[in-house]
């Protein structure tokens, strides 16, 4: 008679249901965030786009996410890495004035006490010990609250995108770095130059779309499409302009000698900050009746945008109607040969920007509801398992876009209970042989 060690048999047992339930974490370990600088949500429409396709196939995109008003690169660039309104995080334009620093910002400013007010995704998960790199992004080149990514570049736009992919994918495949960040300054560019309707901004969205070819090939090329979670994201979209006849001069209807000691911005919205009573100056703004302006006290810029509660905005706060710009000389400003524009409205359709993911804990071939820029942040968040720092985002809004490892366990549940079945009818057999 031959003996069974039942100690054994149960080691073999939990082997067994280990081997067929695997042992994985929640979700795959690393993110690489994506941007390509204001690419409309419906510049997919104006051309054949098979890898933005391809991505929506094998992934999960939506119609378009609402952004962050102002509509600008480095205000919702940071909202996407934050999760904060720009009231909160504190870059409220790419070009502004903070009255308690006593200084200026503008696209080259990198210290420190510009950017703390929010805590981007590089530093929360340094702060989570997971490691980080950017290959450029709003703020990615300052200390924040204490870190910087484990590796970061000097913003240099001369660099072609293939390079940049090439070296994304040593990060994640030879450095192992959890979290990647990955900028494109096109379409915008391109935009700006020749506008939102033009055979230009056709091309360059075809060219684009061979950039998020080349990154989905490399992921397949160096196996890390079942190790990283690529989001693909946009700051804001772009509308047409017409600086011959769409010109709102605001040296027209104040004196800016007498009325006014500075403005800031031109273009879909101006901070202009007043030499007098802000009542008085907005008053006489508003006695001249100026078509497609609108002028308001900080206090009442409305709650809708989350943007007036910081000391960087204005006490007087100007909007344009979509497609017009406000300057203080027209005559200068009518020698500007740009045709597109953003930084209005969020609201306006012309403003929203695009969303698509995909990777191993990506829904396939779904489309999310529409949601807010704000939760790019809790999403990346869970996604990479860190503990997020406050913000205004909502992982509920786009939990329904996530698949964990859990939910794939528990699709394999069946299989499981059908081996222990098996494994219970050869144990009787065994037991009714040697016993």
């Amino acid at each position: 008679m031959v003996a069974i060690d039942n100690a054994a048999l149960q080691i073999f047992v939990l082997s067994l249901l280990h081997s067929v339930s695997g042992n994985t974490s929640k979700y795959a370990r690393q993110v690489l965030l994506v941007s390509m600088d204001g690419f409309r949500w419906d510049y997919l429409k104006k051309t054949q786009t098979p890898n933005f396709d391809r991505m929506a196939r094998l992934g999960t995109h939506a119609l378009y996410m609402n952004n962050t008003f102002v509509t600008k690169t480095f205000p919702n660039h940071y909202t996407l890495v934050t999760g904060l309104y720009e009231e909160s995080h504190g870059i409220v334009s790419n070009h502004m004035y903070d009255p308690v620093l006593n200084d200026t910002f503008g696209f080259k400013s990198l210290e420190s006490e510009w950017w703390d007010g929010g805590e981007p995704l590089w530093v929360t998960a340094r702060k989570n010990n997971r490691t980080s790199a950017t290959f450029y992004w709003p703020g990615s080149e300052a200390k924040i609250r204490g870190f910087r990514p484990n590796i970061w570049l000097p913003y240099n736009e001369s660099v072609l995108f293939p390079p940049r992919v090439d070296q994304v994918m040593d990060w994640l495949v030879n450095d192992s770095i959890d979290f990647v960040t990955l900028y494109f300054h096109e379409p915008d560019k391109t935009g700006h130059r020749y506008g939102p309707d033009s055979e230009q901004i056709v091309q360059k969205i075809q060219e684009m779309d061979g950039i998020l070819g080349y990154i989905l090939d490399s992921l397949e090329k160096n196996s890390l499409t079942d190790k990283v979670n690529l989001v693909l994201v946009s700051d804001h979209g772009m509308t047409g302009i017409d600086l011959q006849q769409r010109l709102i001069d605001i040296s027209e209807v104040v004196d800016m000698d007498e009325d006014i000691l500075f403005t800031l911005d031109s273009g879909p919205v101006m901070q202009i900050n007043p030499r007098k009573d802000p009542r008085y100056v907005i008053q006489k703004i508003l006695n001249a009746s100026v078509p497609h302006l609108t002028v308001y006290l900080k206090e009442e810029i409305p709650d809708k945008w989350h943007y007036g509660k910081n000391r960087r905005v204005m006490p007087i706060f100007a909007t344009a109607d979509e497609g017009w710009s406000i300057v203080t000389n027209a005559t200068l400003a009518k020698r500007i040969t740009e045709k597109g524009n953003h930084g209005y409205d969020n609201a306006l359709m012309s403003m929203k920007p695009i969303f698509l993911a995909v990777g191993p804990n990506i829904r396939q071939n779904y489309q999310v509801p529409v949601f807010k820029n704000v939760d790019i942040y809790p999403l990346v968040c869970e996604l990479l398992q860190i503990q997020p720092a406050p913000n205004n985002g909502s992982l509920v809004r786009v939990k329904s876009l996530i698949v964990s490892q859990d939910s794939i366990s528990s699709a394999q549940e069946p299989r499981v209970f059908s081996v222990l079945i098996w494994i219970s009818f050869f144990w009787s057999i065994i037991c009714s042989d040697f016993f």
